[in-house]
């Protein structure tokens, strides 16, 4: 392996090990990191060398100060979490009942149906979605108004189909 080379993996596995790093610690882009170690590290060229080290420079930990906070505020903060999260799971369970309602009542309509019709509603649609299909963009137009054909055409606009003329 040359020296060449051997820094092209080391560059590679430090911006790979930067926009895992900044990407989840801080939402940077790697676009972000560059343009903070040109800023940072003088002039922007350079070599592989100067590059890593810039990357690294960027990469350290940086000083933070502790944010002192009495019992009474961390006892008001733990108990703000703890009613948060019983608020979550109560949204949660709610969501989970709604769920398990639409079911039995999809259920119950499928036990409803007569046995001819019961063995193809039970038979899942797998089948996509059509790629030409209108979108509506607007509301419908009053209907004391005529509307004309071309007013309908400009309300809808064509998924998945090429313009024709």
């Amino acid at each position: 392996m040359t020296v060449s080379t051997s820094c092209t993996a080391l560059g590679r596995s430090i911006t790979s090990l930067a926009r895992f790093q900044l990407d989840s610690a801080a939402c940077w882009s790697l676009q972000q990191v560059a343009h903070y170690a040109k800023a940072s590290g003088g002039s922007g060229g350079g070599g592989h060398a100067q590059r890593t080290n810039r990357l690294l420079k960027v990469l350290e930990p940086q000083q933070t100060t502790a944010v002192a906070r009495s019992l009474e505020e961390l006892e008001d903060a733990r108990q703000r979490s703890r009613e948060y999260s019983r608020l979550k799971m109560r949204q949660h369970r709610a969501w989970q009942a709604d769920l398990s309602g639409k079911l039995k009542l999809k259920q119950a309509a499928l036990a409803a149906l007569p046995d001819h019709l019961r063995a193809a509603a039970e038979v899942p649609d797998l089948s996509l979605f059509p790629l030409n299909r209108n979108v509506w963009r607007e509301t419908p137009p009053a209907e004391a108004k005529v509307v004309k054909a071309a007013a309908h055409t400009s309300r809808t606009r064509n998924i998945g189909t090429k313009r024709q003329g």
